[in-house]
């Protein structure tokens, strides 16, 4: 199994100063400004509702209060995030956010058994 990103930006050097505080900067990632994989997968652009609600608000403020700002944006910011395995070029576990502030299960979508 093998972790890959596919990111928005079209700037390396954005894209690996955004991964590099996570210690992903040798993870292999893919650059889709025209957001080509993001439609073939079914990833939607978000409407307002999706960033502004309870959740996300209080996402958002528990994270600054923890001192993690969001930089400028690079890319499509209304470009909603998923989570998939695939094996043999299949889905075989996807996770489409609802909500920007959505938090993925990612050992369970991992888990293959």
């Amino acid at each position: 199994m093998q972790l890959a990103f596919v990111h928005l930006s079209n700037d390396e050097a954005k894209a690996l100063k955004f991964f590099a505080p996570h210690k992903l900067e040798d993870v292999h990632r893919f650059a889709d400004p025209e957001a080509r994989l993001y439609q073939a997968f079914g990833l939607v652009r978000a409407d307002w509702r999706q960033y502004f609600n309870l959740e996300s608000i209080g996402r958002m403020l528990g994270a600054w209060l923890n001192g993690h700002r969001a930089g400028l944006p690079a890319g499509d910011v209304e470009r909603m995030p998923g989570v998939f395995l695939l094996t043999n070029g299949e889905i075989r576990k996807a996770f489409r956010h609802k909500l920007v502030s959505d938090r993925p299960d990612y050992l369970s979508l991992a888990n293959v058994s």
